[in-house]
Parts: structure tokens; sequence; C-alpha cells
């Protein structure tokens, strides 16, 4: 029996480039219905439009996501069509999907008359498919005048409870509380969906999270990243792969996440002027940042004032990295910038030996490793004989931080915080345990909610277990248990 999670079967998603007059083509993901005998495609023209409709507003991982669930449900109704087609109660049928969802296709005896054999989902993944999916259908309601297969009642009191319990935690944690409108809110708290994940969610403490051990750092800078065959060299380019040493020093000494490093270009990386020994790191949104100086009118002579998509399309005839797919894709979370006239973030060392480091090793990659006949502006490239000068790739960088990690005998796993993002938790959590305010934690991690950085201030569970061993003594000390049974 094979299980299945998100495996489709009547359907197939593409990343297909859809041409619209008056529109730029841009690529969308299209889900396509395998119908008859001869499973010929038919794209489902509705999720286009919708699609379409949102424009740039979300991003192709929203896009993925919500193509994602219609596929899934398109797979259930086709795997229990002879048990629906009596039942014509849309609720009804969105309800037995959700239950699927969480509760998985197979019954006790390991049969599955759907043929889905779908195994359970989480909550959190249950609840983000069902949430796309009843979206999707309002706006066909708004837009095709259909039936919504996910109602909307009144809401029950303890309904209503939760909504102020999550309206208020949303609001004080707000930059703009004060637009809130709470008339607005009043309404929506009386109402609720028919149709909900019927599972109660477990309640946990934040955790903190596994980080890369800072000890073994320097080691993995000089050791781990040494280039096969060269340990011998005396020339520090050919010896060292300098260009994962530097990415590896953005995220450990600078904090940032694995995909960020990825949108930098050359020029964004200068001698930072209150000390000539570090490097100054912005890190630019990669649609609406500043265009670099060097986006120059060829008929006038001057600086064109624009974003850096336009920049990308005009002068390189690319899309910025987080608006593409397959191996050039790099993601991006929306980060509290620094500058909001010019939309960058500033990489804030920590300790400053790291971005000092970061200089000496970038003056070497600019004028030794990377060529300046790219076709492209971003700082780190490829070297690979067949992909020579293309732009660096996240999968390619997570290979070289593992094998590094492996020369120095550490095991590559998120448990013991050796993959990339466990340098981002190292970062904080040395922050955390040098005495830094949680705003300046907050502002150097680029967090836009101060509790998105509770995992980094929770204690671990050696420290919890420490701490009630000292109160345990404390305890002795004082206690007038006998002897014989303590």
């Amino acid at each position: 029996m094979n299980l299945r999670k998100e495996i489709a079967q009547y359907h197939t998603v593409a990343y297909t480039l859809i041409k619209k007059p008056g529109l730029v083509d841009r690529r969308y993901y299209v889900v396509y219905m395998l119908e008859g005998d001869e499973c010929q495609p038919k794209a489902l023209m509705p999720l286009i439009e919708y699609f379409l409709e949102y424009g740039r507003s979300r991003s192709p991982a929203w896009q993925r996501e919500v193509a994602r669930a219609v596929g899934l449900f398109i797979d259930y109704m086709q795997g229990n069509q002879e048990y629906f087609q009596a039942k014509t109660d849309r609720p009804q049928v969105l309800a037995c999907f959700a239950e699927a969802l969480v509760g998985g296709t197979i019954n006790l005896e390991g049969h599955d008359s759907s043929g889905l054999f779908w195994e359970p989902r989480s909550l959190q993944r249950a609840r983000i498919l069902l949430n796309a999916l009843t979206n999707f259908s309002d706006w066909l309601v708004n837009y095709y005048d259909t039936t919504s297969i996910n109602p909307w009642r009144n809401a029950s009191v303890s309904e209503q409870m939760a909504y102020w319990r999550r309206f208020d935690k949303r609001r004080s944690h707000a930059l703009l509380a004060h637009t809130y409108d709470r008339e607005e809110a009043i309404a929506w708290s009386k109402q609720a969906r028919i149709v909900a994940i019927r599972r109660k969610e477990l309640v946990s403490m934040p955790v903190q999270p596994k980080s890369f051990p800072d000890a073994q750092f320097p080691r993995l800078i000089t050791q781990g990243f040494i280039i096969h065959g060269k340990a011998r060299s005396p020339v520090l380019h050919e010896r060292l792969n300098i260009r994962d040493a530097l990415i590896t020093l953005l995220l450990h000494g600078g904090g940032l996440r694995e995909s960020e490093p990825f949108h930098l270009y050359v020029s964004d990386v200068a001698v930072d002027p209150l000390n000539r020994q570090c490097a100054l790191v912005r890190v630019y949104h990669p649609e609406q940042g500043k265009a670099p100086a060097d986006f120059i009118d060829p008929v006038t002579g001057r600086y064109i004032d624009a974003n850096r998509e336009t920049y990308l399309r005009m002068k390189w005839q690319l899309e910025p990295r987080n608006l593409v797919a397959g191996r050039f894709h790099s993601g991006w979370k929306e980060l509290m910038l620094t500058d909001s006239q010019t939309n960058f973030a500033q990489v804030h060392w920590f300790p400053s030996v790291w971005g000092e480091l970061f200089l000496t090793l970038f003056k070497i990659y600019i004028t030794k490793l990377r060529s300046r006949h790219c076709k492209h502006p971003f700082l780190f490239v490829s070297h690979k004989d067949c992909v020579d000068g293309d732009p660096y790739t996240v999968d390619a960088y997570r290979q070289a931080h593992a094998r590094a990690v492996g020369k120095i005998g550490l095991e590559v796993c998120k448990q013991n915080g050796t993959t990339p993002h466990g340098h981002r938790h190292c970062y904080g959590q040395l922050l955390v345990a040098s005495g830094v305010s949680k705003d300046i934690v907050q502002r150097a991690l680029h967090h836009r909610s101060i509790e998105s950085q509770a995992p980094y201030t929770a204690p671990s569970i050696g420290t919890i277990a420490s701490t009630l061993k000292q109160a345990e003594e404390r305890l002795l000390i004082h206690s007038v248990i006998p002897p014989l049974f303590r």
C-alpha cells in the first residue's frame, strides 16, 4: 500500500506562461484537470483569473499553496464521485474533505474506496489548505455568482470570545494598531464558517530552536570550506571556498535567513564608514528596493530613479529571484526594513569580527573569483563549467554547507542546528545571552513583530533542568526532610 500526502492523481500543476492583453507576460501556477479516458489536460480557467486578480500582491508560494488545495479537492471529488452524486449540499462535501485532510482516507482495515490513500496531515497543514480553498470559493461567489462551498453562520459565544482574543493580540503587536476598525471587527466577530477543522488545538510553550554550535563555527569556516585537494595551496582563494564562507558569515555573524544573501548585488557591499575594517551590507527588497547607481539612461546619462524589479527587467532582462520558479528561485520573507525610502535592511554584525572577516574575504572574492562579465548583478555566482557565471542557487549552497559540516565531524540535521538556518538561531541566542534588549534583538533580526523572537528568548531544556537543580539544592539546605529520605 502506497501512502500519499499531496500527490496529484486527477490533476497536475504546471508553472505556465500566461499572456493577457494589457499585462506583462508572467508565469503562474496552473491547475490542469485530467478528464476522460485519454486524460487530456484542461486548465482550470477561474483559478488563473483568481491569480491574475491578485497579481503581485501575493507571492508565488501563495499561488502554489492555493493550486495545491484546489487540486486536492479535485482529486477528492473525483475519487468519491459516486458517493457525492446524490449529495448536493456543498458544505457537507467540504466537511468530508476537511476530515479527510486531517484524518486521511484509509479505514481501520487499511482500505480506501477512493483510491487516494492519503495519510493524515497536521492540523496546521490542514487548516492552511482548507482556508486557501475557502478563500477561492469566496472569490468565485463574488465574480461568478456561484454558491459558496463554505458559507458563514452565526458564531457561538465561545467563538466570539476566541475572535476577540485573537483581535486584541494582533492589535497590541501591530505597528499600525490605530488603523484597526473596531466596528468592522464587531461585525466579523459575529460570524464563523460552517466548515472548519474539528480538532482541539494543542498548546505548547515556545521552545528554544537548535542553533549551530558557536564554538565550532571558526572550524567550519577555516576547515569545512577547504576545497577538495587544495588544502596545501598557499593561495587563500585557491584553498578556501570563499563564496560559501561569505554566505555563511552573513547567516552566522549577520543573522540573515538562508535565502536573503542570494538577493544581494555586488553594489550592496561597501566599507562601513564607522569601522573602516568592517563590511557594510545592505539587503534590499528584491522588488521594491532602490535600483543601484549603475542604472543610467543611455540617452541623458542620468541615473534612473526606479526599483530593482524595473532595473532587472530593463537592464538584464531578468525578474527578481523571489518571483521566479525553478533553481534560481530564492524566497523572501517580509522583514522589517531599516530604511523605508530605499527599502533595505542593514546587516548588524555580532560580534563585529565577523564583519571584518567578511570584508577581507569579499575583496578577494571580487578581485579574484567573480567575473565582471556576468550577465546579472547578483553577488554570488556559480563556478562550475556548465553554469559558470550563473547566479548561485540556494540548493547548491545547501549541499556545500552540508559537506562542510561533515568535514568537521558534525552530523547535518535540523535537530542539531547544523543546517544553514541554525546559524541565524545562534546569532539570535547569542544576542539574548549577551544581555541585549528585546527591541534591539528585534531590529537586529529584522523581525516585524517582537513576538517572533520568542523562541530565541525561551529557556532551553538544559537551562530549565540546571535551574531546577539549583533550586532543589537550595530547598534541601533549608529542608527539614530527614537525611534518609533526601
